[in-house]
């Protein structure tokens, strides 16, 4: 690829002086796997491995830095436009030089550097703004620019974007090394820049730190890296009105290889994994305890696969893209409707031969009776929305969507639903900003205002609450007072899933709360006001999926609990035209299901299944008593 532009003929070395250095700091994984992939680019064209190197930040001694010759730097986007944490120390070191009166302004005199930041246009002000610090601060010890910074932004496939730029960077880092005299590029970059930089001292005085924007308007918390997409560095505000496929080739390979099925270019679908359990008799999930649907005739899907938050327990790893707004290309619902039946039924199809598939359920999951619209992104986002959920109502599968509570516009113009969801993840503003880690700059004044019109609904509404240790279980009474604003038929509380490792979130194991904490915090947002004691109590709990809900009293009828739905019912009222509340499709609720039984939410018809070592340790209990 490079051979095009000249073989240079590089004295082998190893020393820094001689060498070239590339430097990345991830958190995702997308700006190391860039480093790599330019280091083996920069060897090629230089014809010496031994004069290339790469490294992250962390692992840099930055007081190497005045040896260096040549550095070349890949950096993402953190939480208000910060440097990823393995960036963090190497940018407060730097900063440390630039105020230290002690520390010679020229310290960086003979290096010659050059950036590529990761980072979505959809943040503003934000996008980019850790490569862009660190272009400052290196400048303001005298560094040369090869070039100006490129940044590539996560809403666009980054090949078309970065090939251009080190087309132009490789000939510069060969005039770098062999001690040619400066080409005019990098007097014109250093010349270009020099006006921006000043402007960003007065507003900021070139502190990392510096938010430059209000509220979480940058909560990107990944590399751009895992959601790649939109406008190329440099592009005009037009092209943003030209209608584009939402979902990048980088982004459908990902996402294709975790299982998802993309309907168009929006749109996917997924077999939930208590799909495959209760077909092959081995218990629902806690929808199935909790409100009587069956898990294997329900449907995993999305009609939106963007989403405003890269909330840190999204089990998603971040693989979908993100957005404020809808501007994309537009697939009709009709199609989506269609083509998302069509993919889950070829995926229920495909376990036909799995061992202990009951054969009438495998049968009766061809009829899809529930839709979850919660499978990654945010539903309510497509412009559409309501009238996918039309024809999936005339087709008798009834509707759970799950909205991230950031388009309180949206949920005031949603039609009925037969149950609405809204993600309460935090309870303070401060909290919500480091869970969600929303888009959005005035993301709490959306959240509530999304809460509040969920009070406005007339259907069944629920406040939805992920429980990450360490994270947000220290505000209960916090979470109450938020109850207030919403009034919800139901309360959900559940851990966090556990997902395994991933570049994309710091979350262990450890971070998990066991059930019987998950039932203490129910316990303690009831407690924390007599009004909430009065009109709520704990219902049920699916110890399984380690998840319990709280209802209204008024769902207590007789002394029963009617949290399950009469699904023929609501079909009935959805269609009528007339005017409906949740009581009105409510059913009672098995026993089983109801907290404090033995069976802890696990239908009795079906048969528990544990892993070996549990199993053992469950059976040496069983024996001890």
């Amino acid at each position: 690829m490079w051979s095009s532009l000249g073989r240079p003929d590089l004295r082998r070395g190893s020393s820094r002086g001689e060498r070239v250095l590339v430097l990345f700091a991830s958190l995702g994984g997308t700006a190391k796997a860039e480093a790599r992939q330019l280091v083996s680019q920069l060897r090629l064209y230089l014809l010496s491995r031994a004069h290339v190197a790469v490294s992250s930040m962390s692992d840099y001694n930055i007081d190497d830095l005045t040896s260096e010759r040549c550095v070349i730097v890949v950096i993402s986007t953190y939480t208000d436009g910060l440097p990823p944490p393995a960036g963090t120390s190497f940018f407060a070191m730097l900063e440390d030089w630039r105020n230290d009166f002690r520390v010679d302004k020229a310290a960086l005199a003979q290096l010659r550097y050059a950036i590529v930041g990761l980072g979505s246009h959809e943040y503003g002000e934000q996008f980019c703004r850790a490569a862009h610090t660190l272009d400052r601060l290196l400048h303001s010890l005298s560094a040369h620019r090869i070039l100006p910074t490129c940044t590539l932004t996560d809403t666009a496939d980054i090949p078309p974007q970065l090939t251009p730029w080190l087309t132009r960077l490789f000939p510069l880092v060969h005039a770098a090394m062999t001690g040619s005299p400066d080409p005019p590029e990098i007097h014109a970059a250093a010349a270009a820049a020099a006006e921006a930089d000043h402007e960003s001292d007065v507003e900021s005085d070139g502190s990392a730190s510096d938010d430059g924007q209000e509220g979480g308007g940058e909560a990107e918390a990944d590399d751009v890296e895992d959601i790649v997409g939109g406008k190329p560095s440099g592009e005009g505000s037009s092209a943003r009105e030209t209608a584009r496929e939402m979902v990048t080739s980088r982004q459908r390979a990902a996402l294709t290889k975790e299982g998802y099925r993309i309907v168009g270019s929006h749109s996917a679908v997924k077999l939930c994994r208590w799909t495959k359990h209760q077909l092959r008799g081995r218990g629902g999930c806690y929808k199935h305890s909790f409100y009587g649907i069956e898990s294997y005739a329900c449907m995993e899907a999305t009609p939106s696969l963007a989403c405003a938050n890269k909330c840190v327990f999204c089990w998603r790893h971040h693989k979908n893209p993100v957005g404020k707004e809808w501007r994309w290309a537009l697939d009709p619902p009709e199609m989506i409707v269609q083509q998302t039946i069509d993919n889950h039924r070829q995926l229920v199809k495909t376990l036909k031969g799995m061992p202990g598939v009951i054969p009438e359920r495998l049968e009766a999951a061809m009829k899809i009776r529930h839709c979850a619209l919660s499978l990654v992104g945010e539903p309510i986002m497509y412009p559409h929305i309501n009238e996918l959920i039309a024809m999936l109502h005339e087709r008798h599968i009834s509707t759970f969507l799950v909205t991230n509570a950031q388009f309180p516009e949206a949920i005031r113009n949603l039609k009925p639903v037969t149950q609405l969801y809204v993600s309460v993840d935090a309870a303070t503003p401060e909290t919500l900003k480091a869970v969600d880690r929303p888009l959005f700059g005035d993301y709490w004044d959306r959240f509530v205002d999304s809460l509040t019109a969920l009070r406005e609904r007339r259907q069944r509404t629920v406040y939805r609450l992920t429980l990450v240790k360490q994270h947000n279980m220290q505000d209960a009474c916090e979470y109450g007072r938020l109850v207030s604003l919403g009034r919800p038929d139901f309360i959900e509380i559940k851990s966090v899933t556990y997902c395994g490792t991933s570049t994309a979130s710091h979350l262990t194991i450890k971070h998990v709360p066991y059930h019987q904490e998950v039932l203490n915090f129910a316990d303690a947002i009831i407690s924390s006001s007599a009004e909430l004691a009065d009109e709520y109590e704990l219902a049920c709990e699916h110890e399984h999926s380690n998840c319990v809900v709280i209802a209204k009293k008024s769902f207590k009828i007789d002394g029963v609990w009617h949290t399950w739905i009469d699904y023929d019912r609501f079909h009935q009222l959805a269609t009528s035209g007339e005017l409906f509340g949740a009581l009105d499709y409510c059913a009672p609720t098995p026993q089983w299901a109801v907290r404090g039984a033995q069976e802890k939410g696990f239908d009795p018809i079906e048969t528990r299944h544990y892993p070996k070592g549990k199993a053992r340790r469950l059976r040496q209990t069983q024996d001890s008593q």
